[in-house]
């Protein structure tokens, strides 16, 4: 009697684990998802499946850079620039402050197209560097 009562539950139970999985409900149209509107996307094609830009400051990565790289590029562009007596870089995260003191010699307006073109090199060749001139005398 006990065995026929535990079979007995054990066969609701199994019914009704069944129709919750949606099963045995005789539902043929399931509830459409979200998974429709994603595109697949590929992995680039550099044998190690991607994972190769994953890390931006693995030295092996050909976009990895140093501070002092970027200061001596932000230095080669200045150097570019006549006019300029001495500068100071300093970066802090995203942030480039550079502070460049003008030769005594230049008018206040060639000062001032001097922070500009100082401005514009230097947000065209360090993108990644919210990068800010001040001049300084």
């Amino acid at each position: 009697m006990f065995r026929d009562m535990l079979r007995f539950a054990g066969a609701i139970l199994l019914m009704m684990s069944l129709a919750g999985c949606g099963i045995s409900s005789g539902n043929k149209n399931p509830p459409q998802t979200d998974d429709a509107q994603y595109k697949a996307q590929h992995y680039k094609q550099d044998g190690m499946l991607g994972i190769t830009s994953v890390n931006p400051n693995d030295p092996l990565n050909p976009t990895y850079h140093h501070y002092e790289d970027d200061t001596n590029l932000m230095k080669a562009v200045l150097a570019q620039l006549q006019g300029i007596e001495k500068s100071n870089i300093s970066i802090n995260g995203p942030k480039a402050k550079v502070k460049i003191t003008p030769k005594a010699s230049l008018t206040p307006a060639q000062v001032d197209e001097l922070r500009s073109q100082a401005q514009m090199a230097l947000n065209t060749n360090m993108p990644r560097y919210k990068v800010t001139v001040k001049m300084t005398r």
